[in-house]
């Protein structure tokens, strides 16, 4: 194997590294960035003017990159998120400037271990990893593919002071499917990206399609609060490569249950529309779970395709009264616990990670064959950390909540590989 190829052990020696200074992740991407931005100033503009959350990002990145050497979907996914990069403007000459940043601040943070071989391996790894990231940017612009399609806001509405669904018109082609994601950018926020799932798409004038999503406000959210709040008709939105392969049921699924809790009711109602214009139409029911009646943003719609559709079936589970948060979810749960199986019946879970996580496992211990669930899996975190000391612990990174617009991914009979943030540059 030549220098340029990852050695036998490259990969323990990486992660045994990054284990090392994981409880000190938030010196290390501070360093890093302080390194990038001053020998390469050039690359201060494709950042968010506000880093705080970009440097939980990487790190959460970072680790996930490291956990999953190794794995067969990895070289993939890695191209995907070089294609997703060009968004930001990246071109190949950033990526040894990245390297050589991460690999100064590593070592800043490690000096009692770092040596020759830990230099090597590091190197080794991340010019694999910088290779297939561009040669996927290289694949989109072979493919002709946008770096960034952009949308101009035609609509926006605020429901109560939760929820926000926001029309977009593209003039130009933005292929998706049912059940993807979108990252986006506002104009009022440059350089922060979040992922938001299509909820549809809507025929406008001659020669554009309206792009539909559903924002819920995120307490101390950047982009989910300027979504929400300062939005207005006209403003223009820039647009990623829709991702994630959490899609619509196959062809010949005949019984498909459709489980939405909060904003997870976006890409439900993308999968319900496209199942509904099947022919022949399986048989679908939903469940819709909200914290309270007002809270069900988009019960309209549904009102409409239950009007039109008699035989489609749908429930609304909601808080009541004095009841606990939690307590639509369990009502839903106990439902789902006593009703009695479909044969070849298909399931679709999206909403908070708790709520999938938590129906996930009732589904599969009532019998549910995994490969007959589709789920919103909980994205992975960069927080797994060994004992701190009290001064680190308070010195240390909070975990972070972060959402992944590749995370969704249909099971597999083998364990899935879950790709990691495209926010983040690694």
């Amino acid at each position: 194997m030549d220098d340029d190829s990852t050695a036998p052990g490259d990969i323990d020696v990486v992660r045994s590294s990054l284990e090392r200074v994981r409880r000190r992740s938030r010196h290390v991407v501070r360093h890093f960035y302080a390194h990038l931005f001053r020998h390469h100033p050039h690359l201060r503009p494709l950042f968010p003017a506000v880093m705080d959350d970009q440097y939980e990002r990487l790190f959460t990145a970072l680790v996930h990159v490291v956990d999953h050497l190794g794995h067969p979907g990895l070289p993939e996914h890695l191209r995907r998120l070089g294609r997703d990069h060009r968004k930001f403007g990246i071109v190949d000459e950033d990526y040894a400037a990245v390297g050589a940043s991460l690999l100064t601040a590593i070592a800043r943070y490690s000096p009692a271990s770092w040596d020759e071989r830990t230099e090597t391996a590091w190197r080794r790894v991340y010019d694999e990893v910088a290779t297939l990231m561009t040669a996927g940017a290289h694949r989109s612009i072979t493919a002709q593919e946008p770096a960034f399609w952009e949308a101009t806001v035609v609509s926006h509405r605020l429901h109560g002071d939760h929820t926000a669904v926001v029309r977009a018109a593209v003039r130009t082609p933005y292929p998706w499917r049912p059940g993807q994601y979108a990252t986006v950018e506002h104009e009022d926020l440059p350089g922060v990206w979040r992922p938001y799932s299509l909820a549809g798409t809507v025929a406008g004038g001659e020669r554009e399609h309206l792009l539909e999503f559903h924002v819920g406000r995120v307490p101390g959210g950047l982009l989910s609060g300027v979504l929400c709040d300062g939005t207005r008709p006209g403003q223009t939105l820039r647009l990623g490569a829709a991702s994630g392969s959490a899609l619509a049921p196959p062809p010949d699924a005949t019984a498909v249950t459709l489980l939405a809790a909060g904003t997870g009711w976006a890409p439900v109602k993308s999968v319900l529309d496209e199942l509904l214009r099947r022919r022949p139409t399986p048989r679908v029911r939903v469940d819709v779970v909200a914290k309270a009646g007002a809270h069900f943003y988009d019960g309209a719609h549904l009102d409409d395709l239950l009007r039109d559709h008699p035989w489609l079936s749908a429930y609304w589970w909601c808080q009541e009264h004095d009841d606990s948060r939690t307590r639509a979810a369990e009502r839903l749960h106990a439902h789902l616990r006593e009703r009695p199986d479909r044969p070849g019946e298909i399931v679709y879970l999206c909403g908070p990670a708790g709520f999938v996580e938590e129906t996930a496992e009732l589904l599969l211990a009532r019998g549910l064959p995994p490969q007959s669930l589709i789920r919103d899996p909980q994205p992975p975190s960069g927080g797994r950390r060994s004992h701190v000391s009290h001064a680190e612990s308070f010195l240390g990174p909070e975990r972070v909540n972060w959402i992944d617009p590749d995370a969704r991914l249909r099971p597999l009979r083998t364990p899935a590989f879950q790709p990691g943030s495209t926010g983040s540059m690694v």
